[in-house]
């Protein structure tokens, strides 16, 4: 009996049909968890708006007691992206027992005080510090209430005739701009009146009206945070009359064809369509691009208006709204509806355990609308200023090369214009392993000289200077190594798919003098220029050394170029002063105006340039925001130089500050009285040479003794050498001259008065014969006594002046003797020539004297004939 009933089962079974079989589908596994810190933001502080001078509190949770908080603050930019705010530009710490706001906290929970001013508006975010991880919440936007009306000018009352049993609709809420968003009251001859359809933002609908709707109508709007009321400008004059006669759909005088509504997720929008005619039309609702917008348990159809409760994103799209009366072609109404979404991540980032020097991608993804921007904070510091990460266009985070200090807490971040989201991970670094045998290395040879290393200048750090130029500064700190010869600029753009190479500027910025002009080192700045705004740019200095080796800095971190409407302008410094501190450096004097922030200001850039030269400034760097003076020195002495400033943070730099001119100290001089001659006349036919520089006495003592004990070493040894090459040292004394040629040397051929008048006078140029000792040898073996009588016969032959006085005879006699001496013990004095000038005398009338000059004549006959004699001068 059991098999037959077990053979009967199983028939059933496979008779029946297969559908009816359960099929299990395989089931996914469940993704690993992400790893966690155990610790996270409970509760985030949530954006407020509030009155001039209330009092506010910010209030942030954890889930464990932290170690500490801290509040950041930043002025709220509206035109700014996500991730320039996130770069860390413009943020204070606030901490307890600051000036503008007061933190306080209590276990996990901190509170942040403010006092609402407009230097307190912007975005604060609550920072919980666990040891070395560092955890952030979303930032809370703190606005101040206001109300205004948009136009000034009073809008022309609205004059409508419409007919019984219409639905009239009337927009006054375009006239008001307020926040929050304002209540409305209505009211019909200034008697408030209660609307149909609440909350449709300053639309007021009368359905069915009689005659008694008719009168004029105004609206109010209210600040719910101030209370504050303002009436709006435009009114509506309503006339209801009786149906008489027929007419097709159609709007009313100001009604506009399609309207524009905006909305967010979760709220419920009210639809309403305007339109007339008699009979009164008839109205139906439907949508081209929303499937089911009408008929799903959202929406109610309220005859002229449309109520859908609890927005969704997918009910954005375009309402069409049908008025028809079956007299004329019905007319349609258009209705465009945006539903906006808080951003909200929909992927957090996850990774495993992770290698140190690997290459890591985070990926975040998250929706909204609008499109939320992405940007990542490690450890509590935007991800733009690491070097190693790199974000990509589609939010995704790579860490190129992941070091020890990416270890921690990893949080990326989703922001629209509703607000943001977050989601985090902790990203565990595994460190690498120490080999404890390292390779064998041979040593390169160093020809017994120690190698100087290349010591890299510091990453630059980087500041807008204007839409299309940034301005950079760095540091070689000091150090022992290889000179720096000059350095090169590299840049080029992040964010990108491709990434871009590295592009070089063509400036070679030198070294210049001195080596240190700080304890820390030597600084260098310089400009970038021709870069696109709206994009993210890296930086790096390139050094060329004294061996023409090269060596980068580390990269900057990212910078993004903001246009400068977007900018909140830098406080311009003032220039007081030029003061003339030395002949090469001058001392500026700077001040800033009274309400000047100078939290705001990281530095000031000095520029300086000849006002004689239209050529670029020279720039220099000064740190801190309370310097108020500052020395420039190398420069030249005596020259006008013309000045500018202006300040600078890491997001920006101010304007300039106006042009003043300043000059260096003269040299310092020391004058004394020119000469004067004796008749009282000043010699202006030559400079003044009493006019020197100033200079040490005991300077001068000590130059003037080393040149005066100079020249007599010069003068000493020069005597004696001369005195070794003399005849006398060399060949006795047979031939030197006597006294009496000595001093027949100059002979007086008359008297001369002294005159104070200097006086020209003419020489007479006795030559000797160059060419004595080019002839022939037998010629010097002749008879001397020939030669003799040959050089007695030819006589001197003076050329006298006309007004030259007769010289003596005995005089000439005494000459003549002199010159037998020399010709008898030289044997080659036959081809002495002799040519005698006698110069005129300025003052015939009295009478001269005359000096014949003669060599003195070595008994060597060489002596003689070389010419060492040129002239005798009288």
């Amino acid at each position: 009996m059991p098999s037959i009933l077990s053979s009967l089962l199983l028939v059933s079974l496979l008779t029946s049909p297969l559908k009816a079989i359960p099929v299990l589908q395989p089931t996914q596994p469940p993704p690993p968890p992400h790893p966690s810190p155990g610790v996270r933001i409970l509760r985030a502080p949530e954006s407020l708006v509030a009155p001039l001078g209330d009092e506010v509190v910010l209030e942030c949770e954890t889930s464990l007691q932290p170690e500490r908080f801290e509040w950041s603050y930043r002025r709220w930019m509206p035109n700014v992206t996500a991730a320039s705010r996130s770069s860390g530009a413009g943020i204070k710490y606030l901490k307890t027992g600051t000036a503008k706001a007061n933190v306080s906290q209590e276990a996990a929970i901190s509170r942040l005080k403010i006092l609402v001013r407009h230097d307190t508006l912007g975005e604060y975010r609550c920072i919980a510090w666990f040891g070395p991880l560092v955890i952030t919440s979303t930032t809370a936007r703190l606005e101040m209430a206001s109300i205004t009306a948009r136009s000034e000018d009073p809008e022309e009352a609205l004059q409508w005739r419409v007919f019984t049993g219409n639905s009239v609709l009337w927009s006054c809420g375009n006239q008001v701009r307020s926040n929050p968003a304002p209540s409305w009251l209505y009211y019909r001859n200034g008697v408030e009146i209660k609307a149909e359809f609440p909350g449709t933002n300053g639309n007021l609908f009368l359905s069915n009206v009689s005659a008694t709707s008719s009168g004029r109508y105004s609206c109010q709007a209210t600040n719910p945070a101030t209370g504050e009321k303002i009436d709006a400008s435009g009114s509506m004059e309503l006339q209801v009359v009786p149906d008489r006669g027929n007419r097709g759909p159609h709007l009313l005088k100001g009604q506009p064809f399609s309207k524009s509504v905006t909305a967010r997720e979760g709220d419920t929008l009210m639809l309403l369509c305007p339109g007339v005619g008699a009979p009164p039309p008839l109205v139906r609702w439907s949508s081209r691009d929303v499937s089911g917008a009408i008929n799903n348990k959202r929406t109610r159809v309220l005859g002229h208006a449309l109520e859908i409760t609890n927005l969704q994103v997918q009910d954005s799209g375009s309402y069409l709204c049908h008025l028809e009366n079956n007299l004329q072609h019905p007319i349609e109404y258009f209705i465009y509806v945006k539903v906006e979404q808080p951003p909200q991540i929909v992927h957090p980032p996850w990774v495993d355990l992770t290698n140190e020097g690997e290459r890591v991608q985070l990926e975040c993804e998250a929706s909204g609308v609008p499109k939320p921007e992405i940007y990542w904070l490690l450890n509590g510091k935007s991800s733009m200023n690491d070097t190693e990460a790199e974000q990509l266009p589609n939010g995704y985070l790579v860490l190129h090369n992941v070091l020890k200090r990416h270890a921690g807490y990893v949080q990326c971040f989703a922001r629209n214009s509703l607000g943001e989201h977050s989601a985090g991970m902790l990203l565990q670094v595994n460190p690498k392993q120490i080999q404890s045998e390292l390779p064998h290395r041979s040593p390169k040879p160093n020809h017994g000289r120690e190698q100087k290393q290349l010591f890299p200048p510091s990453p630059p750090n980087v500041t807008r200077l204007t839409d299309e130029s940034v301005m950079l500064r760095w540091l070689v700190p000091r150090n022992d190594g290889l000179s720096i010869l000059f350095f090169k600029v590299q840049y080029r753009t992040v964010g990108e798919v491709k990434r871009k190479n590295w592009q070089t500027t063509n400036e070679n910025i030198p070294y210049g003098r001195p080596k240190w002009n700080s304890e820390l080192g030597k600084s260098f700045t310089a400009s970038v220029t021709d870069l696109k705004p709206q994009r993210t740019y890296r930086f790096r200095i390139l050094a060329v050394y004294s061996n023409y080796d090269n060596k980068e800095s580390n990269t900057s971190a990212k910078f993004f170029l903001q246009p400068g409407a977007t900018l909140d302008p830098m406080p311009v410094p003032e220039l007081l002063e030029i003061e003339e501190y030395s002949e090469t450096a001058v001392l500026l004097h700077w001040r800033l105006a009274s309400d000047a922030d100078e939290q705001l200001i990281t530095g000031y850039y000095a520029y300086y340039r000849p006002s004689s030269s239209a050529g670029e400034y020279s720039k220099a760097t000064i740190e801190g925001a309370h310097a108020r003076s500052f020395k420039i020195a190398t420069l030249e002495a005596a020259t006008i130089y013309e000045f500018k400033l202006q300040s600078f943070s890491a997001v920006s730099a101010s304007e300039f500050s106006a042009l003043k001119q300043g000059r260096t100290q003269r040299p310092k001089i020391i004058t004394t009285e020119e000469p004067v001659l004796e008749t009282g006349i000043r010699d202006t036919t030559t400079p003044s040479h009493n006019e020197t520089f100033s200079m040490s006495p005991m300077l001068t003592g000590t130059i003037g003794g080393g040149a005066v004990l100079i020249l007599l070493l010069v003068t000493t040894c020069l005597c004696l050498c001369r005195r070794r090459n003399s005849p006398v040292h060399r060949g006795g004394g047979q031939n030197k001259p006597r006294m009496s040629d000595l001093r027949d040397d100059f002979i007086p051929l008359g008297n001369c008065s002294p005159t104070k008048q200097r006086q020209r006078t003419r020489h007479i140029h006795i030559t000797l014969n160059p060419l004595a000792q080019q002839q022939q040898p037998a010629l010097e073996e002749k008879n001397e006594s020939d030669h003799d009588m040959t050089y007695f016969q030819r006589q001197p032959s003076y050329d006298y002046d006309p007004g030259l006085r007769r010289m003596s005879s005995s005089s000439l006699r005494r000459s003549q003797r002199t010159l037998e001496r020399a010709g008898s013990s030289n044997g080659n004095n036959n081809n002495l020539n002799q040519s005698v000038e006698v110069g005129p005398v300025d003052n015939p009338g009295k009478p001269g004297r005359v000096l014949l000059k003669r060599p003195r004549l070595s008994s060597r006959s060489e002596n003689l004939s070389s010419g060492s004699l040129n002239s005798v001068g009288v």
